[in-house]
């Protein structure tokens, strides 16, 4: 009756969360490849469409040129100067009859001669063909507009051409009384004069319907689709098949097994592959436990009881933990294991250790105890700050509050000798009462105490984003690098964001995270959420040379105590 469950849940879970994803991602596939079908066969249309109106407008051209060319002066040749025959001489006339016969045998396509002041009243142009001219006058450079405008509700493509004056012209376009006598007796002395060469005289268009096709092409896409789906959720449902035999099946059995109950209602807590999880990760657990023997107690370091993790260090882990004789609640510093191991790492640890012992300060715990393998700090609660500011821009209250326990925290570690060299949100733990601690100093030097890691020479430690150009490039630097630090922390609660971006797997090179911190910016969508003096103290704190940085901490935080103020 178990397995049964299982096997019902497993169907009810896992297989409909597959089935409706995979519905999901291959309908939003052939939605795509239908939207591409279409969009290229308008593009094949659309270049169809440029390359015929192309062609006539430039046989248009060519009779005009024939008209002016040759037919006009023969015509001056054989009846004189003074003689101007209209149905010969005239180039608008010539080419629009021409393409009006035409236009008789190949109605589909509609060509027009426009100008805002005809001799013929028929070839004024419509408001479209105004706004055209006016666009070709601003645009004198260029030759040719091509595009789909809406004629009569309908989607109709449009190739437009300019014609420009040239000096034979202005006899029939300049003065009237300079006009042949047929042409105004046949047009009048209104319209088509008052012209110089070079004028536009007006627009040469030929237009083509493309609503019938675009339709075709959009309704032949539909099709496409239609048959795609059909064809998807075919293979969708065989697939399922497959997939229930192979998988599902054989999930819910080792669910089953692992679980070591079956899976009802009330003991799945989402799917399979979530429950699956939980119970491996309990297994891990008691795996680990049987590794360290029978004979020991993994959750005890002498009468301490260890519990949950608060903090990772750069050479130590801050749990929880508590007396198991007097069951007071402490916190537990206990070093890794790989810096236990390694000597250099070891150093690193002792010299923390050493500090913690040594300094006193309110943001620091107070060690009650030595321990073999670290600290017994007194119990601090709280969260940690980087969950605390949580991808948000921290309010003016808050960040005066922050910042005045951590300046004074640093400046005190400055006055002392001390370099903290990894300042950041995650090493410090906020109490309800904002009350700031500091949970970590694994990589900080002293002039009191043997630097390890310069004795070492080793390249750079800790987090790049947070470093100082001069940590990344190998120098140990001093108390200014802790201020650039300072910067990004501030840039951090003042945005939500870090200021160096990052692609999720990108690497970085040093040389390169240097290349950044050097041409660093803050980003015009950062600036709006800062004020301008903010702004400043950023640029100042994180100048790329520390000698333009606050040389002092006290100098940086003056000045946002005073910017935080006036907010």
């Amino acid at each position: 009756m178990n397995n049964l469950r299982t096997r019902q849940r497993t169907d009810s879970n896992l297989r409909r969360q597959f089935f409706i994803k995979s519905a999901l991602l291959l309908v939003g596939g052939c939605l795509l490849i239908s939207a591409l079908t279409y969009w290229n066969t308008r593009r094949l249309l659309m270049d169809e469409a440029m390359t015929k109106s192309e062609v006539i407008l430039q046989e248009v051209e060519a009779v005009r040129w024939y008209v002016q060319d040759e037919l006009r002066p023969k015509m001056y040749d054989l009846h004189g100067a003074d003689t101007f025959i209209i149905e010969a001489m005239s180039t608008t006339y010539v080419s629009a009859t021409i393409m009006e016969k035409f236009g008789q045998s190949m109605p589909d396509y509609v060509y027009r001669r426009a100008s805002v002041n005809p001799h013929n009243p028929r070839n004024l142009a419509d408001s479209f063909e105004e706004e055209m001219i006016d666009w070709f006058e601003q645009n004198p450079s260029k030759g040719l507009w091509q595009g789909i405008v809406k004629k009569n509700g309908k989607d109709v493509f449009v190739s437009m051409v300019p014609d420009y004056f040239t000096a034979p012209c202005i006899r029939c376009h300049g003065k009237v009384q300079d006009a042949p006598r047929s042409l105004v007796e046949r047009y009048g002395k209104v319209g088509g004069f008052r012209f110089k060469a070079g004028d536009l005289a007006g627009i040469d268009s030929i237009s083509l319907p493309v609503s019938k096709s675009l339709g075709m092409a959009l309704h032949g896409s539909i099709i496409l689709f239609a048959m795609m789906l059909v064809v998807t959720f075919l293979w969708l449902w065989l697939f399922n098949l497959l997939f229930r035999r192979l998988v599902v099946e054989r999930l819910g059995a080792m669910l089953l097994l692992v679980s070591g109950k079956g899976a009802d209602e009330k003991t799945v807590h989402g799917d399979e592959l979530d429950v699956l999880r939980d119970s491996v990760g309990s297994l891990h657990k008691y795996v680990q436990s049987a590794q360290k023997g029978a004979s020991l107690q993994p959750n005890f370091i002498k009468e301490y009881v260890v519990g949950r993790p608060l903090a990772a260090g750069a050479m130590s882990w801050l749990y929880k933990g508590a007396s198991a004789v007097t069951e007071k609640k402490v916190c537990l510093k206990i070093g890794f294991s790989d810096a236990l191991n390694n000597p250099l790492y070891l150093a690193c640890f002792q010299a923390e250790t050493r500090l913690f012992v040594t300094l006193k300060h309110r943001a620091i715990p107070r060690v009650l105890e030595r321990l073999d393998e670290g600290l017994v700090l007194d119990e601090v609660t709280g969260d940690n700050l980087n969950t605390f500011i949580h991808d948000q821009p921290l309010s003016a209250e808050n960040t005066g509050i922050i910042f005045s326990q951590i300046c004074d925290l640093v400046g005190s570690l400055h006055a002392q000798g001390i370099v903290h060299h990894d300042l950041r949100p995650e090493i410090f733990l906020l109490r309800p009462d904002k009350h700031l601690f500091l949970t970590d100093m694994g990589l900080a030097s002293s002039d009191l105490l043997p630097d390890p890691i310069a004795a070492a020479g080793l390249g750079p430690q800790g987090n790049l984003c947070y470093m100082a150009p001069e940590l990344i490039k190998g120098r140990r630097g001093d108390s200014r690098s802790d201020i650039y630090s300072l910067g990004v922390f501030l840039f951090f609660v003042t945005t939500g964001f870090m200021p160096f971006k990052r692609e999720k797997g990108e690497k970085v090179s040093f040389r390169k995270w240097l290349q950044r911190k050097e041409e660093f910016v803050i980003a015009q969508h950062d600036l709006e959420l800062m004020s301008e003096e903010r702004q400043r103290i950023i640029k100042k704190a994180m100048a790329y040379d520390s000698n333009n940085r606050y040389q002092w901490v006290e100098d940086f935080w003056e000045d946002l105590e005073q910017e935080v103020a006036e907010r």
